[in-house]
């Protein structure tokens, strides 16, 4: 039952009681409600999945979280609670990952058993808001995002990390609020988007409808009228501060033009690109050999388009030999390294080259040596300039986590051989002419900590401009290409570097430092081959609608670009995760002290013995 006074009004003149989850004494009730609450979460598992591509609605990220919160003032049995909390992540990451299976059959397990891991993190969210609601007097105000930001970073880096789907990229599109990811990264986005989320929630649960269906609890402290007034208007002061932000940033125009750029774009089938199929109009070559002549085609007709380009960036692992050293020094007379270098020089590009490859390295002719993924540069003459490894792997798709405690994971790898790849370890600073860049490759544009470090002072110098090379065959057409791009917006934001991005499927392109993916323009076909060029140094480019963006995925095709340089700084790139990490911090601090302050109230309330 749900008492007739003024139902808003904070219970607290009564003692708390240790924060013990107590079953609701009604069965009937439970059972409906849990019904009730079932659907609730369903609900905000299909507007968080309307949020992302395919469909983008990103709007509804202002409003997706509100069902799923109705679960912490909720009575409904505790077990009910946390079951549909569950099913909730659940209803969400399963048919959001999809796209991990399209590529090989066995990666099923891998969707699955990925998929039912994030989902956890629903339940332990409401677990430790509902604790907080009940040991402190903290609003929801506070605790949802002291909560939600420190778990999205625990996602972010347990376990090899998952930073897919943070609640911020869902605003990727609105560039003037996602601008402050410069002063603290996505998450900052996140705390935004949670706190509106908890405004709406608040304003829902005044309506007597909504707490009878739900079963709010008459103790639960629903903040009064004038509270909720100045909470909104707090949140609004918020939000107007963000777009005020954004928007100056937003009038800052990078200072000057830079290299030119040739981003090859392939589209090779992942199939072949594991070696197991062929295409159908060359069935006597080898996968290995079709990669060969795929991408050399590319190249000639990059260089016949662009003879004069700074870069020619080709995406990862698009060669298919492997790059050697031994003791720091090329071994130029295997096969990966010479028909690489060789190649270079009889095709005279005139252009420094940066290859995705596999690289082999023996720090001296006894050791063992260890294989990385690698972006490798080599110059016009085809001398080597320097190597990025790739330092966050993806899990099962590099390297298998646990795999030597645990056995049974290897079922859930792609392949039945020890295929893993060793982590890089170092941010390496690549030279081409006199600019600087740095290179992500993959699976690390999804990672908030990585490029940033390229701009931060206490890793060496700034570099001028990012790189991203990414093999996105895995994604085999689906809507994941246009997330891997989506999310790539943040980096650019984050560092305040163009990001040029050169990838197998698609979608390449290039990103200013504000985040605005500009808009190429078609200037030949060459049979399948279609060549764009963007140059932000002949005038404004308009940013690429997200309706075309589906436009740039398999195909083959060559993009050339001017690359926009930005000197401004970027705060998150210097202090780092301080917002999740602080968010962390006060988190357990909260914890601690509001179990401390029951059992003490507890006890006070206690009759004592005579």
């Amino acid at each position: 039952m749900v008492t007739t006074a003024d139902p808003t009004a904070m219970t607290t003149s009564q003692p708390l009681a240790p924060f013990t989850e107590q079953p609701a004494a009604n069965d009937v009730l439970s059972r409906r409600s849990g019904w009730v609450l079932l659907g609730a979460t369903s609900f905000s598992a299909v507007l968080l999945y309307l949020c992302y591509f395919p469909m983008a609605w990103g709007f509804l990220g202002w409003i997706a979280l509100v069902p799923f919160l109705l679960l912490v003032r909720s009575d409904a049995r505790p077990r009910a609670l946390y079951l549909c909390a569950w099913w909730g992540g659940i209803a969400f990451y399963v048919p959001i990952l999809q796209w991990l299976r399209v590529a090989d059959p066995r990666m099923y397990f891998t969707w699955i058993g990925l998929s039912l891991y994030c989902s956890l993190y629903w339940p332990l969210a409401l677990w430790l808001v509902r604790r907080l609601e009940h040991t402190t007097r903290l609003p929801l105000l506070v605790t949802v995002p002291l909560v939600w930001i420190p778990l999205e970073y625990l996602r972010a880096h347990f376990g090899g990390g998952f930073a897919w789907y943070m609640l911020g990229y869902t605003q990727h599109a609105f560039l003037p609020l996602i601008q402050v990811a410069d002063l603290a990264g996505a998450y900052a986005v996140s705390l935004l988007v949670a706190m509106v989320n908890v405004i709406a929630l608040e304003w829902l649960s005044r309506l007597r409808g909504i707490r009878q269906v739900v079963r709010i609890s008459p103790e639960s402290r629903l903040p009064g009228r004038p509270a909720l007034v100045a909470q909104s208007a707090l949140v609004l002061a918020l939000f107007t501060a963000y777009f005020a932000y954004g928007s100056w940033r937003l009038d800052q125009v990078p200072d000057e033009p830079g290299p030119r750029v040739a981003l090859i774009q392939g589209n090779v089938p992942q199939q072949i690109r594991n070696g197991v199929g062929s295409t159908s109009d060359e069935p006597h070559k080898s996968p290995a050999q079709v990669m060969r002549d795929h991408y050399a085609e590319l190249g000639d007709l990059a260089s016949q388009f662009y003879p004069h380009a700074d870069l020619l960036v080709w995406p990862e692992t698009s060669w298919p030999d492997d790059w050697e050293e031994v003791g720091g020094y090329t071994v130029d007379q295997v096969r990966g390294s010479h028909q690489f270098t060789t190649m270079v020089r009889q095709k005279r590009w005139g252009s420094h080259v940066l290859m995705g490859m596999n690289a082999r390295v023996w720090p001296n002719e006894t050791d063992m040596g260890q294989r990385y993924n690698s972006a490798v540069l080599v110059g016009p003459t085809g001398q080597y300039l320097g190597r990025y490894d790739k330092m966050h792997r993806v899990p099962f798709g590099e390297y298998v986590p646990f795999r030597e405690s645990l056995p049974w994971m290897n079922h859930l790898a792609p392949y039945d051989f020890d295929y893993s790849v060793s982590p890089g370890e170092q941010f390496t600073r690549l030279p081409l002419g006199k600019y600087t860049f740095g290179v992500i490759i993959c699976y690390e544009a999804t990672d908030p900590q990585l490029a940033r470090e390229y701009v931060n002072p206490a890793q060496g110098a700034p570099v001028d401009f990012l790189i991203n090379i990414s093999n996105d065959g895995w994604f085999d057409g689906t809507s994941e290409h246009e997330e891997h791009l989506a999310v790539s917006r943040f980096r650019a934001i984050e560092a305040r570097r163009s990001l040029t991005r050169s990838v197998n499927m698609g979608i390449s392109a290039l990103i200013d430092s504000n985040g605005r993916v500009l808009a190429p323009q078609r200037i030949s076909r060459q049979g399948d081959v279609t060549i764009w060029e963007v140059d932000p140094a002949l005038g404004a480019v308009a940013e690429l609608p997200l309706a075309r963006w589906h436009e740039f995925k398999k195909v083959r095709g060559v993009m050339l670009a001017v690359v926009p340089l930005d000197t401004r700084t970027s705060l998150y790139a210097r202090c780092g995760d301080w917002l999740p990490g602080g968010g962390g911090i006060l988190l357990g601090v909260a914890l601690v002290f509001g179990g401390i302050r029951t059992r003490w109230q507890a006890r006070k309330a206690a009759p004592r013995a005579v």
